[in-house]
């Protein structure tokens, strides 16, 4: 709570030179050992001399859970972010792909939950709706997948998204004529990051 009146009423110019500082710390400890012990704090000090950037969120919260290796520390992150951007589509989204390609295991549950709100937020990504199908679809919820493929069909310039949510809604379909909700999902595997490190 004393960082901000620290800088003297110059919270943007501290925030610049701590988020060159963010990217060094980052880079220095990426070629070197890979240890990032201190990011977080890094990037909260960042993110309270400037709660609205958004990027520093972003860039921090997925550095945390990949290399890392912190996924809590990066869920807190950017849920600070939503908190101090609570109309941001941007952030919600990126909260929703973190869920996504969450470490040792998916939660599509509240990756659907984020990018459903997204979809709804200005900022929002053009992917936030079939982000959130894709996962209600692959979480068994059917009838929830049905309806945001087929706003997806709906509202889509791009006759290959069409194309694709038509694809899917058969998918879904033929999952509820036949009793198998399995038919309309598919094979997720558990993302990886592997890291190669300077020698």
């Amino acid at each position: 709570q004393h960082v901000r009146p620290a800088t003297l009423g110059q919270a943007e110019s501290a925030a610049d030179l701590a988020w060159l500082r963010a990217i060094q710390y980052y880079g220095q400890h990426r070629k070197t050992d890979n240890r990032f012990d201190h990011l977080y704090h890094v990037f909260d000090i960042l993110t309270t001399l400037s709660p609205r950037f958004e990027s520093a969120y972003v860039f921090g919260a997925f550095a945390l859970a990949q290399e890392g290796g912190s996924f809590k520390q990066a869920e807190a992150l950017l849920a600070k972010g939503i908190e101090n951007n609570p109309r941001s589509g941007r952030l919600a989204f990126e909260m929703g792909f973190l869920y996504y390609v969450k470490p040792n295991g998916r939660d599509l549950e509240r990756a659907a939950e984020c990018f459903e709100l997204a979809s709804n937020l200005p900022g929002r990504s053009d992917a936030a709706r079939r982000f959130a199908a894709f996962c209600r679809q692959n979480t068994g919820s059917l009838a929830v997948a049905a309806a945001l493929w087929q706003q997806v069909r709906d509202t889509t310039p791009n006759a290959y998204m069409r194309e694709i949510a038509e694809k899917e809604l058969a998918r879904i379909r033929e999952a509820i004529r036949s009793g198998r909700k399995d038919l309309a999902k598919a094979k997720l595997t558990t993302p990886v990051v592997i890291l190669k490190r300077n020698r």
